[in-house]
């Protein structure tokens, strides 16, 4: 196998773990794109990439599960904040009505 570089500017270290996989998703490809992989790791994760930094710019597939199930779990805690925030405003509105 090649050095740690050479598994950089071919793709095979994944950005998040930093672990050598033969399988990775190019976060800037078309893949990485459809899946809004920049959008879900810089805005939900304590990271920031970018198309100009100097580290890799491909995830593996077992990060890509991770980040799919933290955004789910991040989206569902949102909707379900938002959820209870509409009832108790609406039963706070129908209890101002009846007093």
């Amino acid at each position: 196998m090649g050095s740690i570089e050479k598994a950089c500017i071919s793709g095979f270290l994944c950005r998040l773990c930093s672990e050598m996989h033969r399988t990775v998703i190019h976060i800037y490809g078309d893949h990485g794109q459809r899946l809004c992989l920049v959008e879900k790791i810089n805005g939900y994760l304590p990271i920031t990439i970018s198309p100009t930094d100097p580290l890799p710019k491909t995830i593996c597939k077992t990060c890509l599960y991770r980040v799919e199930q933290h955004y789910t779990l991040l989206m569902r805690l949102t909707r379900m904040r938002e959820e209870r925030k509409l009832k108790l405003l609406g039963y706070k509105s129908q209890r101002d009505t009846v007093t």
